[in-house]
């Protein structure tokens, strides 16, 4: 994840609100990022950022109150806006449902994400193991992936505080059984390192086929 810093706030102190309970840090604003990645796999994004000071923080698990963050400045001198890729597939992120423009296909593609919302959303992208069920995959993600691994996890887009931000994403599709999943808690309540409801709880998972 991609985190913009409020003025004043350093990493430590971002990290200390996230080890309090804080899964929103007060004036820090969420830039979007690769979604969780399996070992050995890797993800291709475009996503754009402002001038600022920001950080890098893993959200898997317990990752965001024991590994160290990387911070870094984005500066405005000198700075070209590189095009991003023409978009083969739009999936929109709507309450609480994804909505393809049309089927993703085997090969390369590349998806260009919308948020709808009214809410923030997230969209991890996993291939399923052999014998392996959605009701596997959803649960092994309620429990922060503790347990016989069911999917593979293949990058994805983070959620960004700015709905109307977009993202592209380049992936290569084999075929085989895929999943859509939005793990965006569902309350602004919900406090880090606990157990919540999220947005594939209200439904927001969705599988589907890559034919050979």
């Amino acid at each position: 994840m991609l985190v913009k810093l409020p003025e004043r706030m350093r990493a430590q102190d971002y990290v200390a609100a996230v080890k309090a309970g804080a899964l929103f840090p007060e004036g820090a604003l969420d830039y979007s990022g690769a979604g969780l990645t399996s070992p050995g796999e890797k993800t291709e994004l475009w996503t754009r950022v402002d001038p600022g000071n920001y950080i890098v923080i893993c959200w898997n698990a317990n990752h965001a109150r024991t590994r160290k963050v990387h911070p870094f400045t984005v500066v405005s001198a000198g700075a070209h806006d590189d095009k991003p890729p023409q978009a083969d597939v739009v999936l929109k992120l709507v309450d609480f449902r994804f909505e393809l423009s049309r089927p993703l296909h085997k090969g390369s593609q590349v998806i260009r994400m919308e948020t709808v919302g009214p809410s923030m959303h997230e969209a991890d992208i996993y291939r399923l193991l052999d014998g392996k069920t959605l009701a596997d995959l959803v649960r092994w993600r309620k429990d922060n992936g503790v347990g016989a691994v069911p999917a593979i996890a293949l990058g994805g887009a983070l959620d960004s505080h700015d709905i109307k931000h977009e993202v592209w994403l380049r992936r290569n599709f084999t075929p085989g059984r895929y999943v859509l999943h939005c793990e965006m808690p569902l309350s602004a309540d919900a406090k880090a390192g606990t157990a919540f409801a999220t947005h594939a709880d209200a439904g927001m998972v969705m599988e589907f086929q890559i034919a050979p």
